[in-house]
């Protein structure tokens, strides 16, 4: 019953499972997939692709987050678990945590054997159409043309970077914790923004379109003094070119990561509620 680590030279091989857009993740920073096969016939048996967390906060121990987990015959799944483990121990990982749509009684039973602890919750993702985000009162005026928000597309590759550089500085790194490491390319050229002053980049709003087509909002930040304002007028921004570029039944994902994302949705969709989701933590003990 061979564990064997997911590439992205081999993940071809298991394109029919895992998520398309785990499938181009899997060459990011941060990102490792392990998978069992049966030692006969090959078949797979067991899968999951998960992210190292907090790698680059030296206040904080390290996590894991699984992103995705699949199991067909439970032995390799206990298998998978038990390789996984002694991945994450390499990096001191204090606690390992998911937020999973679906979980299959076989699924389930394996996690719980490894000792996560699982239950329903809200998601921490909200999810709202580009028609319902650009009818919001700030967003739904016309947007005045203002000479220091620029989108992507008109910025160079080194504005680019420095500005990212200045986010994580700063400990902004949105949902990326590889933030420094990834292109500009992976963000929608004309929805994503940001605030330019002496030709050097204050604040970034970076949108990523999955290859489902659903739009991700994972870096909002500007700095002081006048951080409140770009964030806003960013944010018009970006709608109004969401607008003018997207379909109104496109979806766009909220995820609220922390204290600040979290006001700010409840702010913009008070009564807007995730999906239910199935969340388990496991708290590691070497």
């Amino acid at each position: 019953m061979p564990v064997i680590q997911i590439t992205q030279d081999i993940a071809f091989k298991y394109a029919d499972r895992i998520p398309p857009e785990l499938l181009n993740d899997l060459d990011r920073e941060y990102f490792r997939g392990l998978a069992v096969e049966n030692d006969i016939d090959g078949q797979l048996q067991a899968a999951m692709i998960w992210e190292m967390k907090k790698l680059e906060d030296l206040d904080a121990p390290a996590e894991a987050e699984i992103l995705w987990f699949w199991v067909d015959d439970e032995a390799g799944g206990e298998a998978l678990l038990s390789e996984f483990e002694l991945s994450v121990q390499n990096f001191n990982v204090d606690a390992t945590r998911f937020e999973l749509e679906s979980l299959e009684p076989a699924e389930r039973r394996v996690l719980i054997s490894s000792g996560f602890e699982i239950s329903e919750a809200e998601s921490r993702d909200i999810c709202v159409t580009v028609e319902e985000m650009v009818s919001l009162s700030p967003f739904h005026r016309e947007v005045r043309p203002v000479d220091y928000i620029k989108s992507l597309a008109d910025i160079t590759t080194s504005q680019f970077k420095a500005g990212i550089m200045d986010s994580a500085y700063h400990g902004r790194y949105g949902l990326l914790d590889d933030l420094p490491f990834l292109p500009m390319t992976r963000y929608d050229p004309d929805i994503s923004s940001c605030t330019i002053t002496d030709d050097k980049i204050n604040g970034l709003l970076l949108v990523h379109k999955t290859v489902t087509g659903i739009f991700i909002v994972e870096l909002l930040f500007a700095m002081e003094p006048d951080a409140n304002i770009n964030l806003l007028k960013m944010m018009r921004f970006s709608a109004g070119m969401a607008k003018a570029l997207c379909d109104p039944e496109d979806i766009v994902i909220l995820r609220r990561h922390n204290e600040a994302s979290k006001a700010l949705v409840h702010k913009l969709f008070p009564d807007k509620k995730g999906n239910m989701v199935f969340r388990g933590e496991k708290q590691n003990e070497y």
